[in-house]
């Protein structure tokens, strides 16, 4: 029993650490092309760039980590099954109960990464990318700037550009959104803006041309707006050591639970209560994914991987439906919130239970219709 165990983890050992970097590589694909920009257009050295990249992983293994767990397990178990090994299991007494533990233990060992990640990682992503998009604007001022894209050059100002210079110092329709400490938030509409060469002080200057500055007081019920011909503006790009603030996103598990109960019943805590539920929900996701792969790979007679991949794509674009379903309801119904967010955990771990509790000492696979429509001849 243990030497078939050992097997088992070693088969999916190597699936997972290739599906791993494969959906990681997936996943970054739609930065590269940014990333090379900084390199290339923009002049921003590579460290700086490596940093940002590095930064970026967090937020993407909570996701990679499930899906890899999947797609290892629906291999590993595909490759047995074509080549008859479960039978061979079966005969020597390792049913499908005895194939589950070594998956749990796996699926275990994968949350727990996951729930690392949530716990440090995330958090700790999120301020080493604000950090480092700040000190790439004070090297190379403007490189933060992007055509058609709302930019949070520090954690209270946000710009958005209609046109940008090549260089990346010069732009048009300029939307810059700032938020004093304690404020309601500055609306500044230029028709030009410019940067200037950050100085040793860690302040970057910015020039704007041709605008507007609007403000909405509703405690006051009053909407200011003032005009200007030139306004020069001040972008401090110093980092504090409470980068993230209020945001869910720099923010541990327990911040996320503390805030959420701190602002219970209002508006403001259900962006709190997603996230936190979001999170949770992603790690656990490794064990209920493990668990229905189990009959899922059975299943699969056919040798070879198009058939684990394309299973694994479907499972996580429904799991996704769900965890976006959630994040729609975020404000308007929170219990309907977390109950989509958890609804695919609980629906894949009573169906792989269901099978196990079925199997016994046998390598029975999914109900028929199910069994019907997935094995491969």
């Amino acid at each position: 029993m243990k030497i078939a165990r050992k097997y088992l983890l070693a088969e999916m050992s190597g699936p997972f650490l290739l599906g791993l970097a494969s959906f990681s590589l997936i996943v970054l694909l739609q930065r590269f092309s940014r990333l090379a920009d900084l390199v290339i257009a923009r002049g921003v050295p590579l460290r700086l760039v490596g940093r940002l990249l590095l930064a970026l992983f967090p937020p993407f293994l909570e996701i990679t980590i499930p899906a890899a767990l999947l797609l290892a397990v629906l291999l590993a178990l595909g490759r047995l099954s074509s080549d008859s090994e479960t039978t061979a299991l079966a005969a020597a007494g390792v049913g499908m109960r005895g194939v589950a533990a070594p998956v749990l233990l796996a699926g275990g060992i994968a949350c727990s990464a996951a729930l690392l990640v949530s716990w440090e990682g995330i958090p700790w992503g999120h301020r080493e990318t604000q950090r480092t998009l700040s000190q790439i604007v004070a090297e190379k001022t403007g490189a933060g700037a992007t055509e058609h894209v709302f930019r949070e050059i520090t954690p209270d100002i946000l710009i958005y550009p209609d046109r940008v210079s090549s260089d990346g110092q010069r732009m048009s329709g300029v939307f810059l959104s700032f938020r004093p400490t304690g404020e309601d938030p500055l609306l500044i509409f230029a028709r030009e803006g410019r940067f200037g060469t950050a100085g040793g002080n860690g302040v970057v200057g910015l020039v704007l041309s041709e605008g507007e500055i609007h403000n909405d007081d509703p405690g006051r019920r009053l909407y200011r707006v003032a005009s200007f011909g030139r306004m020069d503006f001040r972008v401090p790009l110093e980092v504090q050591a409470s980068l993230g603030g209020d945001d869910p996103r720099g923010m541990s598990l327990p911040q996320l639970s503390r805030k959420a109960d701190e602002l219970a019943g209002e508006e403001r805590g259900a962006s709190y209560r997603y996230h936190f539920h979001r999170r949770l929900s992603l790690a656990v996701s490794c064990i209920s994914f493990g668990l229905l792969a189990i009959p899922l790979g059975m299943a699969q007679r056919a040798r070879g991987k198009s058939s684990a991949f394309a299973v694994t794509v479907a499972l996580i674009m429904v799991y996704y439906l769900f965890i976006a379903a959630g994040g729609a309801m975020e404000r308007h119904s929170p219990p309907v919130m977390v109950a989509l967010l958890w609804a695919p955990n609980v629906l894949g771990l009573c169906l792989g239970g269901y099978v196990l509790w079925r199997s016994e000492n046998r390598l029975a696979a999914l109900p028929g219709p199910l069994q019907a429509l997935l094995v491969r001849r």
